[in-house]
């Protein structure tokens, strides 16, 4: 009696578990059924992404367009405060994030990466008269840093003892706002985004350091989502072949300065 109820509670157990994990897993094919993949952006992290005349527009945007074009599905955006993106995908509130996720362990632990779509890494920009060309050079300094990003990351891990304070900026461009206005000395974010919005600062003549800790950006599904994202690294990689990523390169970054 004991076996045979140990069966069935066993066999109870595997039934309900099954379509949990199907449908954990089937993302592409309910995508596909609807006609329609939902993804993620923070919004506010120019060249990648921004608001431009009430409408998303970016790199990412240009990207997230012409990989559902590619696999036959509309986009349909939807906008998350950047703290709260990796939430918004594990939630399943979006099928996948196409955000200028920078790839870290710990993000890894939480969500899936794609092959690199752009490689990117972790730098400064700064006050004029100062001279950041290394991390040690932000001891005794005022930083900013955007929350939840791998810049706050890298500042907090490596240099939280050296640093005078650090102030978090729930967006980007609030963070270059002060470095512009002079509340903060540096700002700590990825170096071609640095570069990009400090050569349309026409205020103050701000400086960009080197890159100090290489990262690679990818596009973000749920672990589960193995279908669903070998048809984005499918057409990644065709992406390259074809020219399309060098191309969003060179439109959005060929003139960062």
């Amino acid at each position: 009696m004991d076996r045979f109820r140990l069966t069935r509670r066993t066999l109870l157990a595997t039934t309900l578990a099954t379509p949990v994990l199907a449908q954990e897993g089937d993302t592409l094919a309910k995508a596909r059924a609807a006609g329609v993949l939902v993804v993620g952006n923070g919004g506010a992290f120019p060249p990648f992404e921004f608001m431009e005349n009430g409408r998303l527009t970016g790199y990412d945007v240009d990207l997230g367009e012409e990989l559902g074009r590619r696999m036959g599905l509309r986009i349909q955006w939807q906008v998350i405060a950047f703290a709260g993106l990796i939430a918004g995908l594990t939630s399943g509130r979006v099928d996948c994030l196409i955000t200028a996720m920078a790839w870290t362990p710990e993000r890894a632990e939480r969500i899936a990466f794609s092959t690199p779509y752009y490689k990117t890494g972790i730098a400064a920009g700064y006050r004029p008269g100062l001279a950041i060309d290394r991390p040690e050079d932000l001891a005794g300094r005022i930083v900013g840093v955007q929350v939840g990003t791998s810049g706050e990351q890298f500042v907090r891990q490596h240099h939280a003892s050296r640093v005078r304070e650090i102030r978090v900026y729930n967006e980007f461009p609030l963070a270059l706002q002060d470095l512009v206005v002079g509340r903060v000395e540096a700002v700590v974010n990825t170096q071609p985004v640095l570069r990009w919005n400090i050569a349309r600062n026409t205020r103050v003549r701000l400086g960009v350091s080197p890159v100090w800790d290489a990262r690679d950006v990818g596009i973000n599904t749920r672990h589960p989502d193995v279908a669903l994202m070998a048809e984005i690294n499918r057409h990644l990689a065709a992406m390259q072949a074809d020219g399309f990523l060098p191309g969003l390169d060179q439109k959005w970054f060929g003139q960062a300065g």
